[in-house]
Protein backbone atom coordinates (compact mmCIF):
# COMPACT_ATOMS: atom_id res chain seq x y z
CA UNK A 1 0.00 0.00 0.00
CA UNK A 2 1.66 3.32 -0.74
CA UNK A 3 2.11 5.46 1.53
CA UNK A 4 0.91 9.05 1.96
CA UNK A 5 2.26 10.77 5.20
CA UNK A 6 2.47 14.32 5.10
CA UNK A 7 6.15 14.71 3.57
CA UNK A 8 5.19 12.33 1.12
CA UNK A 9 1.63 14.13 -0.23
CA UNK A 10 1.44 15.42 -3.57
CA UNK A 11 -0.94 18.30 -2.56
CA UNK A 12 0.21 21.73 -2.64
CA UNK A 13 0.36 22.09 1.42
CA UNK A 14 3.69 22.49 3.22
CA UNK A 15 5.05 20.12 4.46
CA UNK A 16 4.66 21.75 8.05
CA UNK A 17 0.32 21.76 7.53
CA UNK A 18 -0.60 19.08 9.44
CA UNK A 19 -4.67 18.03 8.85
CA UNK A 20 -6.34 19.22 12.12
CA UNK A 21 -8.56 15.96 13.20
CA UNK A 22 -11.61 16.42 15.56
CA UNK A 23 -12.19 12.90 17.69
CA UNK A 24 -15.53 13.01 19.19
CA UNK A 25 -15.68 9.67 21.82
CA UNK A 26 -16.44 9.45 25.65
CA UNK A 27 -14.55 5.92 25.66
CA UNK A 28 -11.10 7.38 26.37
CA UNK A 29 -9.55 3.76 25.04
CA UNK A 30 -10.83 4.67 21.59
CA UNK A 31 -10.20 8.39 21.51
CA UNK A 32 -6.60 7.81 23.18
CA UNK A 33 -5.89 5.32 20.35
CA UNK A 34 -6.73 7.65 17.68
CA UNK A 35 -5.68 11.00 19.22
CA UNK A 36 -2.22 8.98 19.85
CA UNK A 37 -1.94 6.83 17.17
CA UNK A 38 -3.04 9.80 14.65
CA UNK A 39 -0.95 12.06 15.35
CA UNK A 40 2.05 9.85 15.05
CA UNK A 41 0.54 9.83 11.85
CA UNK A 42 1.30 13.42 10.96
CA UNK A 43 -2.19 14.58 12.20
CA UNK A 44 -2.82 17.29 14.77
CA UNK A 45 -6.17 16.08 16.56
CA UNK A 46 -8.21 17.42 19.16
CA UNK A 47 -10.76 15.41 21.34
CA UNK A 48 -13.97 16.20 22.79
CA UNK A 49 -16.26 13.50 24.81
CA UNK A 50 -19.63 14.85 23.97
CA UNK A 51 -21.72 15.03 20.81
CA UNK A 52 -23.67 18.41 22.20
CA UNK A 53 -20.27 19.97 22.59
CA UNK A 54 -19.52 19.23 18.80
CA UNK A 55 -22.14 21.46 18.22
CA UNK A 56 -20.41 24.06 20.12
CA UNK A 57 -17.25 23.62 18.95
CA UNK A 58 -18.26 23.95 15.10
CA UNK A 59 -20.04 27.26 16.21
CA UNK A 60 -16.22 28.42 16.82
CA UNK A 61 -14.10 26.82 14.15
CA UNK A 62 -13.27 23.94 11.96
CA UNK A 63 -11.37 21.07 11.25
CA UNK A 64 -10.15 19.18 8.15
CA UNK A 65 -11.97 16.00 9.70
CA UNK A 66 -13.86 14.46 12.06
CA UNK A 67 -14.20 10.82 13.31
CA UNK A 68 -17.17 10.30 15.91
CA UNK A 69 -17.90 7.46 18.20
CA UNK A 70 -20.57 5.23 17.16
CA UNK A 71 -21.56 4.44 20.91
CA UNK A 72 -22.10 7.97 22.58
CA UNK A 73 -23.96 8.85 25.05
CA UNK A 74 -26.54 11.83 25.15
CA UNK A 75 -27.11 13.02 21.99
CA UNK A 76 -26.65 10.00 19.69
CA UNK A 77 -24.29 9.97 16.89
CA UNK A 78 -26.34 9.77 13.98
CA UNK A 79 -28.22 13.04 15.45
CA UNK A 80 -25.38 14.78 15.62
CA UNK A 81 -24.07 14.16 12.08
CA UNK A 82 -27.51 15.62 11.20
CA UNK A 83 -27.25 18.59 12.70
CA UNK A 84 -23.67 19.41 11.50
CA UNK A 85 -24.70 18.79 8.18
CA UNK A 86 -28.03 20.85 8.02
CA UNK A 87 -26.59 23.59 10.83
CA UNK A 88 -27.49 26.44 8.11
CA UNK A 89 -31.31 25.42 8.55
CA UNK A 90 -31.33 24.54 12.12
CA UNK A 91 -29.39 27.75 13.89
CA UNK A 92 -28.51 29.91 11.11
CA UNK A 93 -24.49 28.38 11.58
CA UNK A 94 -22.30 27.39 8.36
CA UNK A 95 -23.35 23.94 7.30
CA UNK A 96 -20.21 21.38 8.35
CA UNK A 97 -18.91 19.80 5.40
CA UNK A 98 -15.70 18.31 5.97
CA UNK A 99 -15.62 14.51 6.11
CA UNK A 100 -17.37 13.11 9.02
CA UNK A 101 -16.62 9.36 9.87
CA UNK A 102 -17.69 7.23 12.07
CA UNK A 103 -16.42 4.41 14.26
CA UNK A 104 -18.14 1.43 15.22
CA UNK A 105 -17.54 -1.60 17.11
CA UNK A 106 -19.24 -4.08 14.76
CA UNK A 107 -22.10 -3.18 12.29
CA UNK A 108 -25.04 -4.24 15.92
CA UNK A 109 -23.50 -0.91 17.51
CA UNK A 110 -25.06 1.18 14.45
CA UNK A 111 -27.24 1.28 10.85
CA UNK A 112 -24.62 1.36 8.03
CA UNK A 113 -27.89 2.67 6.09
CA UNK A 114 -28.50 5.62 8.61
CA UNK A 115 -25.08 6.75 8.51
CA UNK A 116 -25.04 7.25 5.04
CA UNK A 117 -28.59 8.71 5.23
CA UNK A 118 -27.22 11.26 8.11
CA UNK A 119 -24.57 12.44 5.97
CA UNK A 120 -21.43 11.02 7.03
CA UNK A 121 -18.79 9.93 4.62
CA UNK A 122 -17.97 6.51 5.73
CA UNK A 123 -18.14 3.99 8.67
CA UNK A 124 -14.97 2.51 10.45
CA UNK A 125 -15.03 -1.12 11.63
CA UNK A 126 -12.26 -3.06 14.18
CA UNK A 127 -9.71 -3.98 13.32
CA UNK A 128 -8.73 -0.73 13.53
CA UNK A 129 -5.01 -0.59 12.33
CA UNK A 130 -2.91 2.67 12.23
CA UNK A 131 -0.95 1.32 9.49
CA UNK A 132 -4.45 1.27 6.87
CA UNK A 133 -5.91 3.62 8.65
CA UNK A 134 -3.01 6.77 8.29
CA UNK A 135 -3.14 6.57 4.69
CA UNK A 136 -6.75 6.07 4.22
CA UNK A 137 -7.39 9.66 6.21
CA UNK A 138 -4.90 11.31 3.96
CA UNK A 139 -6.62 9.82 1.43
CA UNK A 140 -10.27 11.32 2.73
CA UNK A 141 -8.75 14.85 3.50
CA UNK A 142 -6.80 15.63 0.13
CA UNK A 143 -9.73 14.41 -1.96
CA UNK A 144 -11.95 16.31 0.16
CA UNK A 145 -9.37 19.21 -0.98
CA UNK A 146 -8.76 18.36 -4.18
CA UNK A 147 -12.70 19.39 -4.10
CA UNK A 148 -12.57 22.65 -2.20
CA UNK A 149 -9.24 24.38 -3.12
CA UNK A 150 -10.19 27.39 -1.56
CA UNK A 151 -11.03 26.71 1.63
CA UNK A 152 -8.16 26.90 3.96
CA UNK A 153 -6.82 24.33 6.07
CA UNK A 154 -8.42 24.58 9.51
CA UNK A 155 -5.42 25.53 11.31
CA UNK A 156 -4.94 28.04 8.77
CA UNK A 157 -8.26 29.60 9.37
CA UNK A 158 -8.12 29.55 12.94
CA UNK A 159 -5.09 31.83 12.51
CA UNK A 160 -6.31 34.14 10.85
CA UNK A 161 -9.19 34.68 13.22
CA UNK A 162 -7.02 35.27 16.06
Amino acid sequence: MESTRPEETSDDRAAYVRPHILIVSDDPDLSGFLSEGLTLGGFWTSVIASGLQVLDVFRLRTFDLAILDAALKGMGTIEVVRRLRSREAADGGQIVDIPLLIVAGDLDEIDPEEVVDAGADGLLLPPLELEELVPAIFRIVNSWRGNHPDRPWADQAAQRRD
